[in-house]
């Protein structure tokens, strides 16, 4: 029985490396130009999570609301600008994701030290 069990873990590494190397040529194979909009993506989808998880979390802690209000909400105010200026950006010419993780990152990164500071996400 446990020569199974072993082979079952053997098997299910090696499947995962695969899978994760499958990945990784598919990333590799991409232009800069759609890495760059993929991470566009992610972004977006951070900045919605961080406002649900913010939102989700001054329901239940209204003590926030005022620190919510002032800095929280404007902060994803210049987060979601400098998003939108990339992707506007995008589309004339092409970009990379290093250029847009420098344009966005420290505005979604201020979001996140914001919403760690009332502990509506864990550091």
């Amino acid at each position: 029985m446990k020569r199974h069990i072993k082979l079952f873990l053997v098997m299910t590494i090696l499947l995962a490396m695969v899978a994760c190397a499958t990945t990784q040529a598919k990333w590799n194979a991409l232009t800069p130009d759609e890495k760059a909009r993929i991470v566009i993506g992610d972004i977006q989808g951070q900045l919605d999570n961080a406002f649900n998880t913010g939102k989700t979390y001054i329901t239940a802690n209204p003590k926030y609301q005022d620190k919510w209000q002032k800095e929280i909400i404007p902060a994803m105010d210049v987060a979601n600008k400098a998003l939108a200026g990339v992707i506007t950006l995008s589309r004339t010419k092409p970009l990379t994701p290093d250029v847009v993780y420098a344009t966005v990152q420290a505005q979604v990164n201020n979001v996140l030290a914001l919403l760690i500071q009332i502990g509506a996400i864990k550091p």
